[in-house]
């Protein structure tokens, strides 16, 4: 304690009886000091946890509705803890923090291996109030929907099917008007629609639970592009045997779903 009271040049400890304080400079050290052990602590911490969780990426409405119920099982299969990294543009997936990504698309990424897991498949989902109010069903015509308040996400980064696109595929005689207000987030359409603020596109495999929970009920057709789809992807020459594991569950899962999206 001498020989550390030299070195700083100020006392650390004064002499108390038979015992010893910390002066003022010494407890504005010791404070220090222990803040940055503290902090160097929880980094390492960090660093260790970063270092073994298996990372997967997936967009937030593919997180809320399928993946989180299906954790624990992907946990089983991989031999080894998860955690979800949620993204919502292509470009936030360019930084290397993920191990394997559910990336919509057509799956043809540089540097990335690309499995396809559905082909996209989309309709128009609506509350029931909402339905019924309308006189919609899932055989409603898409010149049907034309004066429905129609709830339109963002298309920057995103591949996904617009309204434009499924009206022109769905058959209908015109396109619907120029959207008043843009949503930048799909799980906000989402509540929207259930709240029966209007009508929301759905994808397969992603608002089947909804559907079949009667939240939200088909009001057209379904149209499907082959050239599209939700991939699991991981980068080249990375894939491992936990890589394949979360694979071949989540193909299991899909397989063996219900087909209620489709079939009503």
């Amino acid at each position: 304690m001498s020989a550390l009271s030299r070195e700083l040049g100020f006392e650390l400890f004064e002499r108390t009886g038979r015992s010893f304080e910390l002066t003022s400079s010494g407890r504005a050290l010791a404070d220090v000091v222990g803040t940055s052990l503290s902090a160097m602590e929880r980094t390492v911490g960090e660093l260790v946890e970063q270092r073994d969780a298996f990372v997967l990426a997936v967009q937030p409405a593919m997180a809320t509705t399928w993946i989180v119920p299906l954790l624990e099982q992907l946990e089983d299969a991989a031999n080894t803890e998860i955690r979800l990294q949620i993204f919502d543009r292509r470009s936030e997936l360019d930084s290397n923090g993920w191990d394997l990504a559910i990336v919509p698309g057509s799956g043809q990424w540089p540097g990335w291996n690309a499995t396809l897991l559905f082909h996209e498949a989309v309709r128009p989902l609506a509350a029931p109030t909402l339905a019924e109010a309308m006189q919609l069903d899932q055989d409603s015509g898409p010149d049907e929907l034309l004066t429905a308040n129609l709830l339109h996400i963002d298309d920057i980064e995103r591949p996904s099917m617009t309204w434009p696109q499924w009206f022109a595929d769905a058959g209908a005689s015109r396109q619907p008007p120029p959207p008043r207000l843009v949503y930048n987030a799909y799980p906000t359409v989402i509540q929207e629609a259930i709240a029966g603020n209007g009508v929301a596109l759905g994808w397969r495999h992603l608002l089947s639970d909804l559907v079949e929970r009667g939240l939200l009920v088909p009001v057209g057709k379904i149209v499907e592009r082959v050239e599209s789809g939700h991939h699991l992807c991981w980068r080249t020459g990375q894939g491992g045997v936990a890589h394949r594991a979360v694979l071949h569950r989540i193909q299991s899962e899909i397989a063996g779903s219900v087909a209620s999206f489709a079939a009503t």
